[in-house]
């Protein structure tokens, strides 16, 4: 039950660890791709995720992913915008949407949790 207190209070501490560990990955990338990759970060947390789907900003997989575009093509030579292109916006909503493209979105899971509920109490 303490576990779960503290849970509740400061996070999983396990997740903080990886996230941090991540941050310092972008942070090491080279300046131009460092600096998208903040950019591109704060953009995606700013407009939120496709069909209101939460869960790719808790789950690092993405931003992960976005680190390791980020390394290979600097360590390929490649510049960036031949990477992400000129429409950056475009380039983010792209690449948060093949998150997004298996999950149901907020709503729902909303209507499917509340019709369930009701079916068993037999409403």
């Amino acid at each position: 039950m303490l576990d779960s207190i503290i849970k509740l209070i400061i996070g999983d501490l396990n997740d903080k660890c990886e996230y941090k560990q991540m941050m310092k990955r972008a942070d090491a990338l080279p300046k131009d791709y460092c600096y998208a990759f903040h950019k591109i970060q704060n953009y995606m947390f700013s407009v939120g995720a496709p069909n209101g789907d939460t869960k790719i900003f808790t789950d690092l997989t993405m931003f992960k992913d976005l680190v390791d575009l980020f390394e290979a093509s600097a360590a390929d030579g490649k510049h960036l915008l031949d990477v992400i292109g000129s429409d950056v916006g475009k380039f983010s909503d792209e690449f948060m949407s093949a998150y997004t493209t298996n999950s149901e979105t907020l709503k729902e899971k909303l209507n499917k949790e509340i019709l369930k509920k009701l079916k068993k109490e037999g409403h």
